[in-house]
């Protein structure tokens, strides 16, 4: 295990996790992510492996490159010149260009609070720390496992040089992987991001309410506490070294350049202590005073535990807020102690850990918790103790003699006093049963989980030292509220247990709590392990199983996490309950889903003006992916199909509704006097707003397909109403969600139709070929648009009435997921049928409609991917993701996972020349291939010109429909 922070695998809010390779030749910094397989299972995509070096940021300084960008690798040192780089790490020679490279100690993404996950420190065994970003490239947006250098600091030195990193280096670099069992004064021991300013919502809990018969879930928004830069900052974090030396980074918004300010913990230090007294242990904590940190640390020379008050002042100017001030630092030693040697039975104890939580503001208890872990000699047990970092309270009698003395004492002053004098007050302990090798704090310090020797995890919620799988089992059920949920663990759904510590070389917590990812020492690729229930035979547990793991997703999509983790815990519940009873896991699905709705509270059959909000939301968007990525465990699945088909016209809504706005735009720019001089500006702009007409051809196809595919439904239930195959249609028209979005679409349409019919292109007549052809698409369709639309009114208004008389939280679900109408509503299905029989159908030609072709419509998991891999790929209890190398060998590439037809966001098939030239990008969640963001070629435009096109797909340049991130499809 890494002994340096515990600190060398770090899991991205986005899902891209990074952790430092101690072994191989080719790189110390390796980054991954999990991908999806088949849409059950997945793995870890094949790892990319950097070398970060102490001379990266020479690739950009040797080859004359300037802070705006860098075509070259940054692991490449090109050129002759000799090195100058002030470290400790020395150079290279002038004719053979010779770097070493370091073990990686520890990596952090900027996870914490409201921070959004794309930013990487990678901090060497030296003390050397390189930042990077992810999905950002000198050019501009790229997609997310690309990294970039945004600088590096070489202990002494800040080295302001944007690099794009390659995994590959060439040949001509001779870049050597330097091992040293030597300690050194500079390695960096504590790392922490500061947030930003923006607060953040937290899950607090939920219970349930016997009055409502229904669980409530409490979120509650949580203000930055500690230090937060403020919004002219671009970000800032810091660092405790091992001599006790406290380095602080930042950027202003309005600059490039990266600053660097430096303090000592003990300034008073002779240069015999300096030398001598450096520190084990160091951990960097939130605090609720104001703009301060706390930094404890623990040296082993002196056996001493000493904490600090770090502040910092942003010198804000007030009376002018445009002109920026760098910050001012200031620590305060607050505090030293001795940690315990001997315990109460007399046995001689070793600390081993110090761990720190921080406390939010909305706490009750606003101090700090400190926890020290010991290694109890003679036993194989730890020791946990906890203390409480308070501030100390004077004593009455003190604070009457001090409230006499002042002179403006009047009598009022009966508010306790306290001190600048701090102690550690010891609230508890725990005897754990083995060794701890691990601890780490979740979700905002709400929950602890301690990894110990043999390989078992444990989990404690902090506010009452339980164990969370625990939680409901020990619970009073009595009272109005009962069963009170924190985490996804509270059900007894828990962490499993892993290889024992001697086979490990790292492991983390999943950033949801929905399992473990594990390095082993033999194996190439890491594993990961999902949390799981202990019998998934006691169907009377479904229900408290399915709130749980909602209470989970909420409290994840409010942090913003990106949740695979989650889905993969959830997806393998689904299997296993899949394998025992098809028919339970479907109804297991939909209780999951239709709780997720209540936690968020919105309702699934909400007034149009409530569901177009709803549409574009982003927990509705995650919700959407969590259904498609559970509806891949059966066959022939429903399920599944209504999550695509939402997806799609969510899509079709947005690109309709994008290019109506745009297409207003150019013709303002147009009707602009100064765009008719003869500058090209003109044909510019006619060119931008066609081509933004043509880019919506392939998706109008699309929607007349799929119209035409729902009466065709229509006309197989009518003629075989015991039909349970084709029942999607009855989902598409009785779930409100769906109907709204159609509606929506055909509005958009009618916007777009009468602004090329208004606004012909009579300059360029040739680009007005775009209007012709989208007007054409839309009205070869064989279903009357108006007659569909008025239709779906009716429709609505019926069922709107009907959920007013009769309310149900479990019908809408049951249609939006399943695509079932429930068995005690069966006429409102006969309804659906006959009247779209007599509104719909009666008005077109049924023959024509029934004999078109609609095939390719993407609804299904069959189109996505491959047929050969549509299976279980190994037995559910090794899990659900895959090692790479235990895939079929024709089977090994993300590239072969994929069927790769047609574009699943623009709606358009690929060319030869765009399968050629390798510009496509897929989605690690739900397996779409795009090439949305790239420069269209020019046999995709009207005429082709060297303009380069923008159209709406541009949106989707690193994130998919789905909300997932896309990754560039290699070979």
């Amino acid at each position: 295990m890494n002994s340096v922070g515990q600190n060398l695998v770090s899991w991205s809010k986005t899902g891209l996790i990074a952790y430092g390779d101690s072994k191989s030749s080719d790189g110390n910094l390796c980054v991954t992510f999990l991908e999806v397989i088949n849409g059950t299972n997945w793995r870890f995509h094949p790892v990319q492996k950097y070398i970060i070096h102490p001379q990266l940021h020479e690739s950009a300084l040797t080859n004359g490159l300037s802070n705006n960008g860098s075509q070259h690798s940054g692991n490449v040192l090109a050129g002759n010149g000799p090195s100058h780089t002030p470290s400790v790490t020395g150079g290279g020679s002038e004719k053979h260009p010779h770097i070493f490279f370091y073990n990686v100690s520890s990596v952090h993404w900027n996870n914490w609070f409201s921070l959004p996950g794309d930013m990487l420190a990678v901090c060497d065994e030296l003390g050397n720390m390189t930042m990077l970003i992810s999905g950002q490239s000198p050019e501009g947006p790229s997609t997310i496992e690309k990294l970039t250098m945004l600088f590096q600091d070489n202990v002494y030195k800040i080295h302001n040089q944007i690099v794009p990193l390659s995994p590959k280096v060439p040949p001509a670099c001779k870049l050597e992987r330097k091992q040293t069992k030597k300690e050194y004064h500079t390695t960096i021991l504590s790392f922490h991001w500061l947030s930003s300013s923006k607060p953040v919502i937290s899950s607090q809990f939920c219970v349930f309410d016997i009055s409502s018969n229904t669980h409530r879930n409490k979120a509650q928004q949580i203000p930055p506490f500690g230090v937060f830069h403020p919004p002219f900052m671009k970000y800032a974090c810091m660092a405790v070294r091992k001599n006790g030396q406290i380095d602080f980074w930042y950027q202003f918004s309005n600059s490039k350049d990266h600053k660097k300010i430096t303090l000592q913990l003990q300034s008073s230090q002779t240069q015999r202590t300096k030398e001598l007294d450096w520190l084990e242990f160091a951990k960097i904590t939130p605090m609720n005073d104001e703009q301060c940190m706390l930094i404890s640390t623990y040296s082993k020379y002196f056996k001493r535990l000493s904490f600090y008050k770090f502040h910092i002042n942003w010198n804000v100017n007030a009376s002018n807020p445009t002109l920026l001030n760098d910050p001012s630092l200031k620590i305060y030693h607050i505090l030293d102690t001795v940690p315990d040697s001997i315990d109460d039975e007399g046995r001689i104890l070793q600390l081993s850990h110090l761990h720190a939580l921080s406390k939010s503001p909305v706490e009750k208890n606003p101090f700090p918790e400190i926890l020290l872990i010991y290694d109890i000699s003679g036993s194989k047990k730890s020791l946990l103790k906890r203390f409480r970092l308070v501030q100390s309270q004077l004593t009455p009698d003190f604070v009457s003699i001090l409230q006499s003395a002042s002179p403006s004492a009047n009598g009022t002053g009966t508010q306790p006093l306290r001190s600048k004098h701090f102690n550690l007050l010891e609230t508890g302990n725990l005897c754990l049963p083995d060794r701890v090798v691990y601890v780490t704090s979740e979700m905002l310090d709400g929950f602890l989980t301690f990894y110990l020797q043999n390989g078992s995890m444990s989990t404690y919620n902090r506010n009452d030292w339980k164990l969370e799988s625990e939680r409901l089992q020990n619970q009073n059920a009595q009272g109005k509220f009962r069963d009170m949920i924190t985490s996804i663990l509270s059900a007894g759904l828990q962490l499993p247990k892993v290889p024992p510590c001697a086979a490990v070389e790292w492991l983390r917590v999943s950033p949801s709590l929905g399992g473990v990812i594990v390095k082993l020492e033999e194996k190439q690729n890491p594993q990961f392990y999902a949390i799981q229930d202990r019998d998934c035979t006691n169907a009377a547990m479904d229900a408290t199983n399915a709130t749980t793991l909602a209470f989970g997703f909420v409290a994840s999509t409010h942090r913003q996490l990106s949740s695979e983790d989650l889905s993969i815990a959830c997806k393998t519940h689904v299997a296993r309950l899949a394998q025992l009873d098809e028919k339970r896991a479907r109804n297991f699905i939909t209780s999951l889903i239709a709780c997720i709705y209540s936690f968020f509270n919105v309702t699934p059959d909400a007034p149009k003006e409530i569901m177009d909000k709803m549409i574009s939301s982003r927990p509705i968007q995650k919700t959407m992916l969590l259904q498609l990525e559970l509806g891949c465990s059966f066959g022939q699945s429903n399920v599944y199909e209504m999550a695509r088909v939402v997806m799609s016209l969510r899509n079709v809504l947005f690109a309709f509704n994008g290019v109506a706005r745009n297409l207003h735009f150019a013709i303002e720019q147009l009707s602009n006097s100064s765009l008719q001089q003869p500058n090209g500006k003109s044909f510019q702009t006619s060119f931008s707003k066609q081509d933004l007409v043509h880019s919506l051809i392939p998706i109008a196809k699309w929607f007349v397909k799929f119209v035409t595919y729902l009466i065709q439904e229509v006309i197989l239930l009518i003629n075989d109403p015991d039909d349970k195959q084709n029942t999607l249609v009855l989902g598409v028209f009785g779930a409100r969600m769906p109907r709204t979005l159609i509606l929506s679409i055909l509005n958009e349409i009618k916007k777009v139709t009468q602004i090329v019919t208004k606004f012909p292109e009579t300059s360029y007549p040739v680009l007005n070929e775009s209007s012709k052809f989208l007007k054409m698409v839309l009205g070869e369709s064989s279903v009357n648009f108006e007659k569909f639309e008025t239709f779906l009114v009716d429709v609505n208004n019926k069922f709107s009435a009907f959920n007013e008389q009769q309310p149900s939280v479990l019908r809408e679900p049951s249609i939006l997921v399943k695509a079932e109408i429930p068995s005690d509503v069966s006429k409102m299905g006969e309804f659906l049928l006959s009247y779209s029989n007599n509104a719909v159908i009666s008005h077109v030609n049924a023959t024509s409609v029934y004999f078109s072709d609609t095939s390719e419509l993407r609804i299904s998991n069959e189109e996505f991917f491959q047929p050969q891999l549509l299976k279980l790929l190994q037995p559910l209890e090794k899990g659900l993701v895959v090692d790479t190398d235990n895939l079929p060998e024709p089977f090994k590439t993300s590239r072969s996972f994929c069927q790769i037809k047609y574009d699943a966001i623009s709606f358009d098939h690929f060319t030869e020349d765009e399968l050629a030239d390798r510009k496509l990008k897929r989605c690690c969640r739900c397996g779409c291939v795009t090439r949305a963001g790239y420069i269209v070629s020019g046999s995709k435009t009207i005429v082709s010109t060297s303009i380069q096109t923008k159209r709406w797909p541009t949106m989707y340049t690193r994130i998919c429909i789905c909300s997932g991130f896309l990754y560039e499809l290699s070979d």
